[in-house]
């Protein structure tokens, strides 16, 4: 049974750190009795808020004792620890009254059963980000201190999650278990620290495009707006070319991201992440590259029908090389 209403030497001054006023004592005092109220209802969640709002007021053992037992009641076996044995190491002396010694008896005998039942946990990082001084280790959303790494620590029963990432790295996440007595080593697989290396662009180089054959400008050389009629074709005829083939490319890249991101959801950082930016880029050029098509048609066709003749002159065969890459696509040739 929790005291709370016992009188002033309830909060003996000799168990706690500093003097308390009356109307604090108080106000810890109506916080205790809501708490053991939400306690009895198995309001556990509610109790333990309650319980530890009237500690921070005043640190008494009783207290301190039913916030534990709160905690327990919620399975956060490691924070009930905590406030057991505040309980447990409270300072009484010859005035103490007799409820803060039974507290703080009952608190050590808690804390004891509580260690019988705790789960323990080995969480060990391998791999070679693993050696990186910056590694980040998270445990459910938490910084894992380094020096927590590879020894036993005590955990709540229930799930877990364990996050580790090093920098330059991809992030590696496990999820596990664990129940009551439980004692388990967890491994966790770092990605490399390294940044990898970019790979090279692919760069697709088309056939030359044949703007006009030799013997025909040996018969008929083309003024000025033909020659431009041939070039504006020949540009639409590599667009053309272009669309398609980065086309082909962004629609493999797109089958490569679908099945390397989880429920279609590719973040930054993860294994699909370079095949949708991939697919992006294609999907960019391809669009482009079939507009240009049209219009370079479009254009050298117009050109070459509004084109004079012109004088003679000797022959030269005009070819265009074209080659795409996801970021460019580029044009050489003589004319």
């Amino acid at each position: 049974m929790l005291v709370l209403v016992a009188g002033p030497s309830l909060f003996s001054q000799s168990a706690l750190a500093e003097p308390v006023d009356d109307s604090t004592r108080n106000a810890a005092r109506s916080l205790a009795s809501q708490g053991k109220e939400a306690f009895d209802k198995a309001d556990y969640e509610q109790a333990r808020d309650l319980f530890h709002r009237a500690y921070t007021l005043v640190p008494a053992p009783t207290i301190a004792l039913y916030e534990g037992r709160a905690l327990v009641k919620l399975q956060r076996l490691v924070e009930a620890e905590e406030a057991y044995v505040r309980a447990a190491r409270t300072s009484l002396d010859d005035e103490s009254p007799e409820p803060f010694r039974k507290a703080v008896r009952d608190a050590e005998a808690d804390l004891q059963a509580l260690h019988a039942r705790m789960p323990k946990v080995t969480i060990v990082t391998s791999g070679p980000g693993a050696r990186d001084p910056e590694l980040s280790v998270t445990l459910d959303g938490r910084p894992l201190a380094s020096a927590l790494v590879g020894v036993e620590l005590p955990i709540d029963p229930g799930e877990h999650r364990l996050r580790a990432v090093a920098p330059g790295g991809a992030p590696t996440e496990l999820t596990f278990s664990v129940v009551e007595k439980q004692r388990q080593r967890v491994e966790l697989a770092v990605a490399s620290a390294e940044r990898a290396v970019a790979a090279p662009e692919p760069k697709v180089v088309l056939p030359p495009v044949l703007l006009a054959p030799p013997e025909a400008l040996a018969e008929r050389p083309s003024p000025w707006h033909a020659r431009a009629g041939f070039i504006a074709g020949g540009v639409g005829v590599a667009g053309l070319t272009t669309g398609v083939i980065t086309g082909l490319l962004a629609g493999s890249r797109h089958s490569e991201a679908e099945r390397e991101c989880v429920d279609h959801k590719c973040v930054e950082g993860s294994v699909g992440w370079e095949s949708v930016q991939s697919f992006r880029t294609f999907r960019t050029v391809s669009t482009i590259g079939y507009i240009v098509g049209g219009v370079g048609l479009a254009a050298g066709a117009a050109l070459l029908l509004t084109a004079p003749p012109a004088p003679s002159r000797s022959p030269r065969a005009q070819a265009v090389n074209v080659w795409v890459s996801p970021s460019a696509v580029g044009l050489a040739g003589a004319f």
